[in-house]
């Protein structure tokens, strides 16, 4: 069994479609109390947080000893700013507007531990988005369909028409590389 420390629904569905059986598990970490300004160091990090906080809240439980899969994606914007989830409407269209017609990078960090090991992996795909409209940033903003979500769009939804390209992995972008995923699931005999 293993026990993923995240609430998102995309991530919960990626690991049903490969067939992992799961279940989720609460994490109390903090990602705003992580600075790091290089991308990949701050992925690496909130993911070791996330992965410290739901081990010590399972402390005492009959799941203690299970192995914790935990993950966090962030956009790496052109002007070279790492963000999560958009703080409003403002911040959304802002950034939508950011990434019309450029390339931006998304990083996703997976880590799975148990008891005596840890593995840490992260992946990065480059998305271009094709130069929209005033009218298509407002229309996705007031959808809500970018709430909650890491650069304010979700790729596997209606912001996919905007999406010219992508350079790496689909499913990284979703919320949870799948290759990587998978490969550190067997390195841990997992899978």
């Amino acid at each position: 069994m293993l026990l993923l420390a995240s609430a998102s629904p995309r991530r919960t569905e990626l690991l049903d479609l490969m067939g992992i059986h799961h279940e989720v598990v609460e994490q109390k970490f903090d990602e705003d109390s992580v600075k790091d300004l290089d991308p990949i160091v701050c992925s690496q990090n909130i993911v070791k947080g996330k992965n410290i906080s739901a081990r010590q809240l399972l402390v005492g439980s009959p799941k203690e000893n299970l192995p914790i899969l935990t993950a966090d994606t962030l956009v790496f914007t052109p002007s070279k700013e790492i963000v999560g989830k958009p703080k409003d409407y403002d911040h959304s269209r802002k950034l939508l507007r950011e990434f019309s017609g450029k390339v931006h990078s998304v990083f996703s960090t997976v880590m799975i531990s148990n008891c005596d090991r840890e593995i840490v992996r992260t992946c990065e795909t480059k998305v271009s988005f094709k130069m929209m409209e005033d009218a298509e940033i407002e229309e996705y903003v007031l959808s809500e369909e970018g709430v909650g979500k890491a650069g304010a769009y979700g790729i596997h939804g209606p912001a996919g028409k905007y999406v010219t390209n992508i350079e790496g992995s689909y499913t990284n972008v979703v919320g949870l590389p799948i290759h990587e995923t998978y490969e550190i699931l067997k390195e841990l005999d997992l899978a």
